[in-house]
């Protein structure tokens, strides 16, 4: 017993030097995470990335595709498409990536050598990846609600029965490596360049060790969120393997093939302003007012 308080008790020093102290798993993150993904969707966040989900399927512009989300859903339908339930039950994707993020970078800092500059990029996959798993099949069901106007006026019980019944419950996981390669890429690069934008704004301050302030903080994650937008090709293959008119083989590479020999180039580029503005505003959720929620919980939990 004696070693088991030590050791929870004991001063350990980081790879790049920081003093750090074991401690029991950031549980709290797994409730900060949903609320983040919550309150960037009700704000406007699911909005945009119906938008980005939409012209990534289809050659309408950004107009053209608004006036037909309203004329089939009306204004208020057509913000919230695919919202409910299928948007709110991908809160969930908030719920591994802090957790997982966090931990895994805590037992990198503290039983490997790995520097600094590797141990964000590397926790940043693991959080991408574990959320792949969780977010996979409601995109899935969000996609379809937003390609074909019958899902969006089912009752959910019905759209799952009938996703099921044509596409089997494998197909739920549709684009699931693609996924995986490409929420691994996304949170490395978001994690990776907040942090670096973090460690920048620390060095302006005349104490660099001050904790950072809210609308610093969400300034990291809009730069972040900015950055990882790089993977949007990964993501049109996703989203088309993903639509319900989809015929053919939906690996990954089957996939680009199609969306090139249709619309060459370009066809990887669909979505790309709304993907830049939807991952810079869901970052600033997730990176800077999550962390910053983390801190203010931080100072009434985890008192010596």
């Amino acid at each position: 017993m004696n070693v088991i308080v030590s050791y929870m008790s004991a001063t350990m020093k980081s790879s790049d030097g920081v003093l750090l102290k074991s401690r029991v798993p950031a549980y709290e993150k797994i409730l900060i995470g949903p609320l983040c993904v919550l309150g960037e969707m009700a704000t406007g966040g699911h909005y945009i990335e119906v938008l980005r989900l939409a012209k990534q399927m289809s050659p309408q512009t950004y107009p053209q595709i608004h006036s037909t989300l309203v004329s089939e859903s009306g204004l208020l339908g057509a913000f919230y498409r695919g919202m409910i339930p299928w948007g709110l039950i991908q809160c969930v994707k908030g719920l591994p990536v802090l957790f997982v993020q966090g931990e895994t970078k805590h037992l990198l800092s503290n039983h490997t050598p790995f520097p600094q500059s590797r141990i964000e990029p590397l926790s940043g996959i693991a959080g991408g990846i574990a959320q792949a798993f969780f977010v996979c099949p409601t995109q899935k069901l969000k996609v379809m609600a937003i390609a074909d106007p019958k899902y969006s006026v089912m009752k959910p019980i019905n759209v799952i029965k009938s996703v099921v019944n044509d596409i089997g419950l494998t197909g739920l996981y549709d684009g699931l490596a693609a996924m995986c390669l490409r929420r691994g890429m996304d949170w490395m690069i978001r994690f990776t360049v907040s942090a670096k934008v973090n460690l920048y704004v620390r060095s302006l301050k005349d104490d660099p060790t001050e904790p950072l302030k809210l609308h610093e903080l969400m300034g990291c994650g809009i730069v972040g969120g900015a950055f990882s937008a790089i993977t949007h090709p990964i993501d049109c293959v996703i989203t088309n393997s993903q639509k319900p008119s989809y015929v053919g083989s939906k690996d990954p590479i089957s996939v680009a093939k199609v969306i090139y020999r249709e619309s060459g180039a370009a066809g990887f580029g669909r979505g790309l302003a709304p993907k830049i503005l939807d991952n810079s505003y869901h970052t600033m959720w997730m990176y800077g007012i999550g962390t910053f929620i983390y801190e203010c919980v931080g100072q009434w939990t985890r008192k010596e």
